[in-house]
């Protein structure tokens, strides 16, 4: 390779890769995804954690200078899900890196494609190789392995994620109190919990591009999700009159309507819809609705959400998860190598 140096790219990079679609703190919102950068530089620090693997990468900037580049993506859980193994990122070793340059520093970016010294192209965050078809991993969140059914294990197991996102959007529901309160919103100011590893409430960490699993108690249904290692409780009891404390995840109560879970949530004490500012209020209900379709394959979930403060009518929105036998959910351990 060259001598290492940093290059902005014009905007066909832009077109090259694919924006990381939900990251575990947006990077739609961290980084400047209309404009792509590369960069060539030698790997000086592995840090391969949750809630996203960093390289410090020393390289030479346009004055001639060394410096040394933050270079942050995908989570460590992810590289272990899709065969990536830490090995990969080797101090000493001099790599290419294409990504999104930083909103709040110069001295960090967001990589989706790396290329590695022995001509391999690591598709990170994006399934579009930039340098060469001689590529690894699939730049996707989803679980590698066959998809398979089988109705009779019902909803208890464990859940992959499909790569997709919820189908709908919020924004042509938003008041404007909510859009108002969104447009003043800071997203670097120091108590962005989405900089760091501060766990996500309801309903947004349904959200999460991880595996779920569902455990049976008797009188309560557990949800295992992958990130931030949450745990849900869904009591099949009657609920209280009188309402509880609120909770970062509120408090759950379920029942079976034909072969369907379907779970109301309330008094949730977590301000944040979205990791672009937007936001809810204490009002914010939760009505959820898991279904196994026919063959047992995959799990269709629909959230219904009202918040008076938030949405200026009713919210529907679906996500699917798919049958992988073999997947685990992972410990996310946040912030730990």
């Amino acid at each position: 390779m060259q001598q290492p140096s940093v290059t902005v790219l014009v905007s066909c990079l832009a077109m090259c890769l694919v924006a990381p679609v939900s990251a575990h703190h947006s990077a739609r919102v961290t980084y400047d995804v209309d404009r792509s950068i590369e960069m060539e530089g030698e790997i000086t620090e592995v840090f391969v954690r949750n809630p996203h693997l960093h390289l410090t990468l020393k390289t030479i900037d346009a004055a001639g200078a060394e410096v040394l580049i933050d270079v942050e993506s995908i989570p460590a859980t992810r590289l272990q899900r899709v065969g990536l193994p830490p090995e990969l990122f080797r101090v000493g070793d001099t790599v290419r890196v294409a990504g999104f340059p930083s909103r709040r520093y110069a001295d960090e970016m967001y990589a989706n494609n790396l290329l590695l010294p022995d001509g391999r192209e690591v598709l990170l965050d994006t399934p579009v190789a930039y340098w060469t078809n001689n590529t690894i991993g699939l730049g996707l969140d989803i679980t590698p392995g066959e998809r398979s059914s089988d109705r009779s294990l019902g909803i208890f197991r464990v859940w992959s994620t499909d790569g997709q996102f919820y189908r709908q959007s919020v924004e042509s529901l938003l008041t404007d109190e909510a859009r108002a309160a969104r447009a003043e919103w800071d997203p670097f100011a120091p108590d962005n919990p989405f900089l760091g590893c501060a766990p996500k409430g309801m309903p947004q960490i349904m959200g999460q591009p991880n595996p779920i699993e569902f455990v049976n108690r008797g009188d309560e249904i557990v949800i295992r999700l992958e990130e931030f290692d949450t745990v849900r409780v869904i009591s099949m009891a009657e609920p209280p009159a009188e309402p509880r404390e609120p909770t970062l995840l509120g408090h759950s109560f379920g029942r079976w309507e034909d072969d369907s879970l379907v779970v109301e949530t309330d008094g949730i004490d977590y301000p944040y819809f979205g990791q672009d500012g937007t936001l809810q209020s204490e009002a914010m209900h939760v009505v959820e609705r898991f279904t196994v379709n026919a063959d047992g394959s995959r799990l269709d979930y629909e959230q219904t959400l009202t918040d008076p403060w938030l949405l200026t009518d009713t919210l529907t929105r679906s996500k699917t998860w798919v049958w992988v036998p073999g997947d685990q959910v992972l410990p996310f351990q946040c912030g730990v190598d």
